[in-house]
């Protein structure tokens, strides 16, 4: 059974803590999003989820913006670590630390933050089973590679998958951790409104029309 209540205190603290700006706080100049206007180039990465408004905030929020708009435009296959490191290293430590258990090996915080800091994508295995109407691929492969193992499904990630999910067990409970087990953590939301459809173009109806 997951744990829901946790999960959405864990959501609510840490992104409020970490991923929001303060009320009536004005950011510096150079930290709002008018310098994207006219922007030629990546603006967002499709990658991992919440890799930076969870991942990449320093606190206090309102005046350290800076670093997701660099790390959204660059290259997500060449990023200069050197620019995001620390903050990755520090922000998962302080999500490990959430559920007062030690779910990260350092080598295994090694690995990711220095993957995260240099690249936002994800791994994608055509010749491994892809189950579009009971989706559990999002971070599998690389969940396995961290923890030693052969992944088993396709990776990527899939419109119906419960990514943020995935995500908070994956930050929170370490690498090894699902988020269908007896000790699964929640947010509360386990799919949209309308599951997307199996056959392109894979969009549900809009809500309301």
């Amino acid at each position: 059974m997951k744990t829901s209540l946790f999960g959405a205190l864990a959501l609510v603290s840490l992104v409020a803590a970490y991923g929001c700006s303060a009320n009536n706080a004005t950011p510096p100049p150079d930290d709002t999003e008018d310098q994207l206007v006219g922007f030629k180039g990546n603006v967002d990465h499709a990658g991992i989820v919440e890799a930076t408004t969870m991942m990449l905030v320093k606190a206090p929020v309102a005046l350290n913006l800076g670093g997701l708009d660099p790390f959204n435009t660059a290259d997500p296959f060449h990023i200069e670590a050197g620019k995001f490191k620390d903050t990755f290293v520090s922000n998962l430590a302080k999500y490990d630390a959430a559920d007062g258990v030690v779910g990260w090996t350092p080598a295994q915080t090694e690995a990711w933050t220095s993957r995260m800091a240099a690249g936002n994508y994800l791994v994608v295995d055509t010749s491994k089973p892809c189950d579009f109407a009971a989706p559990h691929t999002y971070l599998e492969i690389e969940r396995a590679g961290l923890t030693g193992k052969e992944h088993q499904t396709c990776g990527g990630r899939m419109p119906n998958e419960d990514a943020l999910d995935v995500t908070l067990n994956f930050l929170i409970r370490g690498p090894g951790a699902s988020a269908e087990d007896d000790e699964a953590i929640t947010d509360g939301v386990d799919q949209a409104t309308t599951r997307s459809h199996a056959t392109f173009p894979y969009l549900a109806e809009a809500n309301g029309i």
